[in-house]
């Protein structure tokens, strides 16, 4: 059981090794030849422990790639709304990201409109999520500047075509695939996926990721009945979780043998250590995972990368295709 434990865990940080690592490194010289320092704005609403987390992970990772960070705490939508004009009229501010959800009486879009999109870095401004739903993935005609999306999302997304390509040089090498899987199981087009959340920052924007690589997308949520989630678990190649609840737990035997797993909650929705039996790969609950291995590594990379999207659209073109030629 132990081997097979750690055999079955995604590699994130291996990912993060070699596609993004590689890619801060590239900007981070350009920046520094434009003296450009890129700096984060990160606004706490809540007492959410996956908040907190979160923003602490935050604060470690840009100090980590020399990036600013602001956190700010917040009580009140009229506080929230304040410093978000503040942060869009501050010119040393690249990025802006709120914890979502608020609890506030206003629709969290409502917050989430008022971010000026060339600072929004999480990707959930309007404009941005009608980008994703077109399948545009740049605001210009030559492809040098990239559009924003959900970090998160992105960052599931990130692993299954990285993984992909991995599997594909691995079978262009040897003429089979890593642990001879008869197809590549990274591969989205025509695989059946069940999301279990239907947030705009995960759930949502995640299906719309899939559905653009050709994948069948069912979304479950709060009034989808229990019987009718477990009935899509039961029949998925991929299974994404991400409730925000100690309470949901979705039972081993509904999990299809070889299945790929990603678990998003912080309480963890699935049951373990019987799950890993089950599957072909899992991001498992994160305190099951060693540090640098998480799935909130890849998110946290991802929304660097926003970041970075949002800082590039400052830097001249010259620099721009330089960057896209490495």
């Amino acid at each position: 059981m132990e081997n097979s434990y750690f055999d079955k865990i995604l590699n994130v940080k291996h990912l993060v090794e070699k596609y993004d690592i590689p890619v801060i490194e590239c900007s981070q010289t350009f920046y520094e030849k434009h003296g450009i320092k890129p700096c984060l704005a990160v606004i706490l609403t809540n007492e959410d422990p996956g908040s907190l987390s979160y923003t602490k992970g935050i604060i470690r990772f840009c100090n980590k790639n020399k990036i600013i960070c602001r956190d700010y705490k917040v009580n009140s939508s009229q506080e929230l709304v304040e410093t978000i004009k503040t942060l869009n009229n501050d010119n040393e501010v690249h990025g802006i990201m709120v914890m979502y959800p608020t609890e506030y009486v206003e629709k969290d879009t409502v917050f989430m409109n008022m971010i000026n999109p060339l600072k929004d870095v999480e990707g959930l401004h309007y404009s941005y999520l009608g980008y994703l739903v077109q399948f545009e993935k740049f605001r210009d005609p030559e492809h040098l500047q990239r559009l924003v999306i959900p970090p998160t999302a992105k960052g599931i997304l990130s692993i299954f075509k990285r993984y992909c390509l991995d599997y594909q040089e691995f079978f262009n090498e040897r003429a089979f695939y890593p642990e001879n899987v008869k197809s590549n199981p990274f591969d989205l087009e025509g695989k059946r996926i069940t999301i279990i959340n239907d947030s705009l920052a995960v759930g949502r924007s995640l299906a719309l990721m899939m559905l653009n690589e050709n994948a069948y997308v069912q979304i479950c949520h709060q009034y989808t009945p229990f019987e009718k989630v477990l009935e899509s678990v039961s029949l998925s190649d991929i299974i994404i979780s991400a409730v925000p609840s100690q309470n949901f737990k979705i039972p081993t035997d509904y999990v299809p043998k070889n299945s790929i797993v990603i678990d998003i909650s912080f309480n963890g929705n699935f049951d373990y250590p019987s799950i890993f039996d089950k599957v072909y790969k899992i991001a498992p609950r994160w305190d099951l995972v060693e540090k640098n291995n998480r799935i909130n590594d890849m998110t946290l990379n991802r929304l660097i990368s926003n970041l970075q999207y949002l800082v590039n659209s400052a830097l001249p073109e010259d620099d721009l295709r330089k960057m896209k030629q490495f």
